[in-house]
């Protein structure tokens, strides 16, 4: 009888309705391509360096500077999406990230190549972290979890099965994969276009597709569109749990730069084979991919906190690994961290806005993700340039440079660990009208 009552409540939370999960295979898509600005990478910068003989490292750091670049971007998007709706903004960056992934395939000078990338990384930044995170928060506020978890498999797709098509599109030309990009954000813009609405109530449909959860469609869309949220940037500086979250995320993806952005390269300085290298990254990243809903799952079972605490040991262990990996060259190892760091993928795009969700409400989301959202930008990107310095500082030893990423990453992580016993799921925030 336990058991039927159980499965009846999971039921109940995966019921998101036809319309619901239409907008979650949107978002999963919406995830999957602009995370692969950062996962091409792996495939890319190799690419272009043999073809026109330019410098890895000066064509890594145009990924730095886009990852700055995107800090302002992803402010001005949070504040249009706030004042106005998240599909307009969305739409328009799709457009741009078109013509952006165009013009990176034709570069034939380290100029033209260096825009292209630093424009496509700041777009795709903020597209994956602000429209992605404030359509679930319009859909999914209460069963945010588990949304999340199947909506971020797209990060892991993007590692398992994009790269490899990337980099066998460059056996094609070298503009034939960036051209396939551009045709795709085309397609996924006229979607959004034609089909996709900023809120639930305009599709006919409910928030969680419950239909008691908020009140009449028309008159909670009007709620929404003249709600003014009291969280100020002044206010959210002075609110612990804003910096608590800014800090354990960004934390945390400075931790998943170091692993995703090379991590063929670095499996090669461990005597992996460039195709070997490749394969594993698909072989994680398959991995990963049901970890992204059972990270969901976790969050909806035992609350978004907790989650992110083991979240964040997750991490620990993970990192860990992959210093010992490093340290001894043992190839064993070093896989193994790499599907642990693949099962956290789904769960680190899944558990940032589950958090923002849960401490600020659906009405508040907005105006604290626009502030989130650049912090945690802000310290991801400077582990871009923090990488080639360390690297650097050890030559020609491949092997030892991204032993000492690991350890500085394994500090991060614990530094992480111990701040997210501090959250809380207390919602300070406006959850619903009725409030």
């Amino acid at each position: 009888m336990e058991q039927k009552t159980s499965n009846a409540i999971h039921s109940a939370k995966t019921n998101f309705g036809k319309k619901g999960w239409a907008v979650i295979i949107f978002t999963f898509v919406i995830y999957l391509v602009t995370a692969q600005a950062l996962d091409s990478l792996n495939v890319s910068v190799t690419a272009f360096s043999s073809a026109f003989g330019w410098d890895s490292n000066t064509m890594l750091s145009f990924a730095g500077i886009g990852g700055f670049l995107g800090i302002v971007i992803a402010v001005i998007f949070g504040q249009v999406i706030q004042k106005t709706n998240v599909k307009t903004p969305t739409v328009i960056g799709m457009f741009i990230l078109a013509a952006l992934w165009f013009f990176n395939g034709q570069a034939t000078t380290l100029v033209m190549y260096g825009i292209a990338l630093i424009l496509i990384i700041a777009f795709s930044n903020t597209v994956n972290l602000i429209s992605t995170q404030q359509i679930m928060s319009n859909y999914f506020p209460k069963k945010k979890g588990l949304a999340l978890g199947f909506a971020t498999m797209g990060m892991n797709i993007s590692s398992a099965f994009i790269v490899p098509v990337f980099q066998i599109l460059l056996g094609v030309s070298i503009s034939a994969p960036f051209i396939t990009m551009s045709g795709v954000m085309i397609v996924l813009a006229l979607v959004a276009i034609f089909w996709f609405k900023s809120y639930p109530e305009q599709m006919g449909a409910y928030p969680d597709n419950e239909p008691t959860a908020e009140i009449d469609k028309d008159k909670n869309i009007a709620a929404i569109s003249e709600y003014k949220s009291s969280f100020t940037v002044g206010k959210l500086f002075k609110t612990g749990q804003f910096w608590l979250i800014s800090l354990i995320f960004g934390l945390l993806f400075m931790g998943l730069i170091a692993t995703m952005i090379q991590m063929v390269p670095r499996l090669m300085s461990i005597g992996f084979s460039i195709e070997e290298g490749i394969l594993w990254l698909t072989v994680a990243s398959v991995v990963g991919i049901p970890a992204s809903y059972l990270w969901g799952l976790l969050d909806q079972k035992i609350g978004t906190k907790k989650a992110v605490n083991f979240h964040c040991v997750h991490w620990v262990i993970a990192a860990l690994l992959s210093v010992a990996g490093q340290s001894t060259g043992d190839a064993a190892l070093s896989m193994v961290s790499v599907v642990i760091f693949a099962c956290a993928l789904g769960g680190l795009s899944n558990l940032m806005p589950s958090m923002i969700i849960q401490v600020f409400g659906r009405y508040d989301f907005a105006a604290a993700n626009k502030v989130v959202v650049p912090v945690v930008i802000g310290l991801r990107t400077a582990m871009l340039l923090i990488i080639p310095v360390i690297l650097a500082s050890t030559g020609a030893d491949a092997m030892l440079g991204w032993r000492n990423v690991f350890i500085l990453v394994t500090i991060l992580c614990v530094i992480a660990l111990i701040l997210s016993f501090f959250l809380s799921n207390k919602t300070i925030g406006k959850v619903d009208i009725n409030e």
